[in-house]
């Protein structure tokens, strides 16, 4: 599961704290999750997100997050986050 969201007001989008309120109480099956946004002036969405899944006995992979416009940078750390995805399904044996 993964959960994308600017900061607003030191938070995540409304929308985005909805899902993973929702995704709390429903519990789906999943293994792990991570979170991408963005920010302006700093902020504490990925805390507040983390705690919002709490019910959900997932690892947390490296949030990416960057700061305003993104830049070459933050695309290599989103290159990171792919290849962790895949090693993970790799391991689950959900791909080859």
């Amino acid at each position: 599961m993964f959960i994308g969201s600017p900061t607003v007001l030191i938070g995540p989008h409304p929308c985005a704290a909805y899902a993973a309120f929702l995704a709390n109480a429903l519990r789906p099956k999943t293994k792990f999750a991570s979170i991408i946004g963005s920010f302006g002036w700093g902020g504490k969405m990925v805390e507040q997100l983390t705690a919002m899944l709490g019910n959900l006995k997932v690892g947390i992979l490296e949030p990416v997050l960057a700061k305003g416009e993104p830049k070459e940078d933050d695309f290599g750390k989103l290159d990171k986050l792919a290849d962790a995805i895949l090693a993970k399904h790799k391991g689950l044996g959900i791909v080859k």
